[in-house]
Order: structure tokens, then sequence, then C-alpha cells
């Protein structure tokens, strides 16, 4: 986070709240509500705080929703937050004794097992199929992939359709196939803007790593290796026939994610 980046997230913010009321008339008749000038606010963390990922709400819900899967025998009033804080404990202290160097071999053996269950995120790979074939999921560095037809979301990617290609473009995946313990993506792109048409995200460059580009898909598709895919991307279809494509990309979590 620099100054320039706070200033330029303030500069945005106080653009948009200036043209509110000329491109959209009847915000003049609304109530005035804080959200604003508390998001004016957000400059000053930005300075204090450094990027927003650093500090937004996120761990916490996930930490919430840790708590929210522990068994507490529908205990109430103190014995509630007593039984949830000892259960975290001993799973911090197991997890602790798992990485000393004197934990029994044969304890560690059963450390795969205590991951999956209680550290879902990792950043192993499916396991391969017991045949070839499709699959409608697939997990590579931590990273869940599906096809389209089992959960667009997921299917939204940037990728690299080939390896000398040095600029990754949006797609939707189609099909994954394992063949042989190898596994390839079927990916269809999306169609580049058309000539004559705007790109109204440009002016937020590089602050906010969102592209327009042509709501239609390409009538080709890519085979690809996982390896090729550098993240997920969020699509929105804002009219007819444009399409905003933000990075997902941890690394292009800037000050306005």
């Amino acid at each position: 986070m620099t100054v320039e980046r706070a200033s330029s997230y303030r500069g945005f913010l106080k653009q948009w709240v200036d043209g509110l009321t000329v491109h959209h008339p009847h915000t003049q008749h609304h109530a005035k509500r804080p959200n604003i000038h508390v998001a004016f606010h957000i400059y000053d963390f930005l300075l204090l705080f450094g990027p927003v990922i650093s500090w937004w709400c996120f761990p916490f819900e996930r930490v919430i929703g840790y708590l929210q899967k522990i068994h507490t025998t529908n205990r109430v009033g103190g014995e509630l937050e007593g039984i949830l804080t000892r259960s975290f404990l001993r799973g911090a202290s197991l997890r602790r004794w798992l990485r000393r160097s004197d934990c029994p071999e044969v304890i560690k053996q059963f450390k795969a097992m205590f991951d999956r269950a209680f550290s879902p995120r990792t950043d192993s790979d499916s396991p391969p199929l017991a045949k070839d074939g499709e699959r409608a999921h697939y997990t590579f560095n931590g990273a869940n992939f599906s096809r389209a037809s089992t959960h667009l979301g997921n299917s939204l990617i940037l990728y690299y359709p080939s390896h000398s290609a040095i600029t990754p473009i949006p797609g939707s995946i189609e099909n994954i196939v394992c063949e042989g313990g190898t596994t390839t993506f079927s990916v269809r792109p999306h169609e580049v803007l058309p000539p004559g048409k705007m790109d109204p995200f440009l002016r937020y460059h590089p602050y906010l790593p969102a592209t327009t580009y042509s709501s239609e898909m390409q009538p080709t598709t890519h085979k690809i290796s996982p390896s090729m895919v550098l993240s997920h991307c969020a699509r929105f279809e804002f009219s007819d026939d444009r399409a905003v494509i933000l990075n997902l990309a941890r690394s292009q979590c800037t000050l306005v994610c």
C-alpha cells in the first residue's frame, strides 16, 4: 500500500459520489446514509493498516465457521464458551504436537486423516481416478475447479492458452478429463470486446484488475493443463453485449478488494 494508491481510492470514491445524483437523479430524495461517510475513512485505514486483505473480516468469519462446527451438546451459558475454547485449544495443541520432531511415527501416519478432518483447505491436488474419464471437480494447488455444468462460478478462470502465452485470458471450463494420470481442462474463451465498444473500467487500471470483454464466448476451445491456470475470475454481464471480468488472483488484491 502506498499513499498514491490510497489517494486514488479516495479520488475514485469522490468521483462516484459527485456523479451519483447526476446519473441517478432519484437518489436526491433518498435519506442520507452513513455508508458513504464511512467509506471515505477507508483511506485512513489503508495508510494505517495496509491493503484491505490484511485486515478485512473474512479470517474472523472463517474462525466463526470453525467454532460453529464444534459439538456443544446443547450446553448454554458459560459452559458453551468453555467447550468452544477447550476444543479450539486441544486442536491447536494436537497440530503443534504433530509437527514436533519427536512425534511417534505411528501418530504421524494419522496426520493426513487429521488434516482432512480439521484442515480442509490444503495445497494438495485431487487424487487420480480409478479409471480414465470425465470428472465434475478437480482440486489443484488448493483451488477447486469445476466444469460449467456443475458449478459455473468455479469454472470461470484466467488462463494461458499456450505455454508461450504471456497474457492470461478469461474463459469457462467445459470439461475436465483425466487420462493416464494426466488431467486436462477444456476451456471456452471469451470473445474480445468488439471495436467501438468502450471499456469503462480502463480508467481504474492498475488499481482495479477488471477488464471488459464481449459477453459472447468463442466457438473454439483450448486444451490446457491445470498449471496453465492463473486464477479464478468473476464475471458480471452489465449490458446486452458486454461483461466485466475481475481477476481474483491474490497478487491482484489491491486497495479495492
